[in-house]
Parts: C-alpha cells; sequence; structure tokens
C-alpha cells in the first residue's frame, strides 16, 4: 500500500458515492487541488465527517490511489460554525465553484492556498456580511489566477475610461460608456466602476470599509459572475441559487 501522505485542504465540492462515501475535490496547500474518496463519512457520527462540509478546512491524511486518493483522516482546522443563513451557504458555494473550475488539478500554490483559505473562513464567518465578502473574494482569486477584467478603458473605443455610467459586457472582458454602441451586458453605475476600479488596484480594504448600497453591490456582484461564467464558459449554478434567494428576500 503506497504511504500515506500529510496535508491541509479546503473542501471545494463535494459528490455522495454509493451509499455513504463522497468524492470530494479538495484544495490542498502541498499537492494543488486533488480529487479525494470519503468512505463512509455519510454515515450518523462518521469519524471522519468533521472539517469537510464545503469551504471545511482540515488537516487530512491522504493514500494515493490509481485515479484519486483515499481519504485516511481528517481533523477540522479553525471554527466550525457556518450558521444556517441560506444566503451566506449560497455565497459560499458560489466561491467554492469558482475557484473550482479556476484552479487546475495538482498545480500546488501556497499563496492561492491560504487566499482561499482566508475567503473560506471570512464567507462562512457569521459576524460578517456574505455578499461584500463574496465580492472581495472572487476579485481577489480572478485577480491572483490572472482574470482581471479591463477596467482602464472603454472596449468601444480604448479612450480611457470617465468617471460615469456605462456597461460591462462579458464578451470584450471590460466596460463600454457610451456614446460607443453597448451590445448587451451588466449596466454598471459609475459608482459601481470606481469601486472595480479600486478593487483592481488592489485596495481591498476599500471594499471592506465601504456602505455597500442597494444597486452598488448588486451591480458588482453581476459583473463579477458575469464576467467568471463567460471566462469558465458554463453556468455558476450557485450563482444561480443565491439571485433566486437574493430576489425572495432570504436573509443575508
Amino acid at each position: 500500500m503506497p504511504a500515506a501522505v500529510a496535508d491541509e485542504g479546503v473542501v471545494l465540492r463535494r459528490r455522495n458515492y454509493q451509499e455513504a462515501d463522497r468524492i470530494l475535490v479538495i484544495l490542498t496547500r502541498d499537492h494543488g487541488k486533488v480529487s479525494c474518496l470519503a468512505r463512509g463519512v455519510r454515515r450518523p457520527r462518521a469519524r471522519n465527517a468533521a472539517g469537510l462540509d464545503l469551504l471545511g478546512r482540515a488537516q487530512l491524511l491522504l493514500i494515493p490511489g490509481r485515479s484519486l486518493y483515499v481519504l485516511a483522516q481528517a481533523r477540522p482546522v479553525g471554527a466550525a460554525g457556518r450558521g444556517d443563513d441560506p444566503v451566506r451557504l449560497a455565497c459560499a458555494a458560489l466561491f467554492a465553484e469558482a475557484a473550482d473550475g479556476l484552479l487546475e488539478e495538482g498545480h500546488p500554490d501556497p499563496t492561492l492556498f491560504e487566499l482561499v483559505g482566508e475567503h473560506a473562513e471570512r464567507l462562512l464567518d457569521i459576524r460578517r456580511p456574505p455578499r461584500p465578502e463574496l465580492v472581495l473574494a472572487l476579485f481577489r482569486l480572478a485577480a491572483e489566477v490572472g482574470y482581471l477584467p479591463a477596467l482602464d478603458r472603454c472596449m468601444g473605443c480604448d479612450k480611457p475610461l470617465e468617471n460615469r455610467s456605462g456597461s460591462f459586457v462579458p464578451e470584450l472582458g471590460g466596460v463600454v460608456q457610451p456614446p460607443c454602441p453597448v451590445p448587451g451586458g451588466v449596466s454598471c453605475e459609475a459608482a459601481t466602476i470606481r469601486v472595480l476600479r479600486a478593487l483592481a488596484r488592489g485596495d481591498y480594504e476599500l471594499g471592506r470599509r465601504l456602505r455597500w448600497g442597494p444597486q452598488l453591490l448588486p451591480e458588482t456582484e453581476a459583473v463579477l459572475v458575469a464576467h467568471l461564467r463567460h471566462r469558465l464558459d458554463r453556468r455558476l449554478r450557485a450563482a444561480d441559487v443565491l439571485a433566486q434567494l437574493v430576489e425572495a428576500g432570504a436573509g443575508g
């Protein structure tokens, strides 16, 4: 039997398998993104279930297998409380889905691991509003993997963006401002464009100090979701769930 390896990981995806097992996709510190078979974790009082919720962080003992690792042991790291707010859980699921889509198997990157771990903890912290935390988490993740939208110049005429409204066009990867014709996209007020540009400069503390108003937050969130959907060339299912919850006036 191959020797077990110790690592720390954050759970990005879970899928039920057979009667009591799960297949997990985990971002680890030393081995990058890996797939793992967790046997028996769906049984009541399963010994290895702690720390294996979505975005849960755990110290892991993994046995290398043919196509995936087998979980031998898991011990949770950090606070386990995540509450039952459906909006918070949808935000966590969206961040996990985006990270899973943007990161390749293998390719360990300690900086990315810490970024994902930090934002996982912040998203699940019931003291923090989840949707602003989601915006910052998605923006930092996109920046770290080199997928930032273009936020300096109009994508229609290549002139510097002005302090006025426009539209983010995913197919163009940036903002178009009138009088250039706008081929669809996400409408953005001037304040939304200013915030996006500040985040692109790395001013994430601004995002935490902001009073996210009823227009600024949904527009910024919509830009990032549209951008990542286009980059990944697929729908983000958790984004659809989050939109339905927000429309229904759920918590968060």
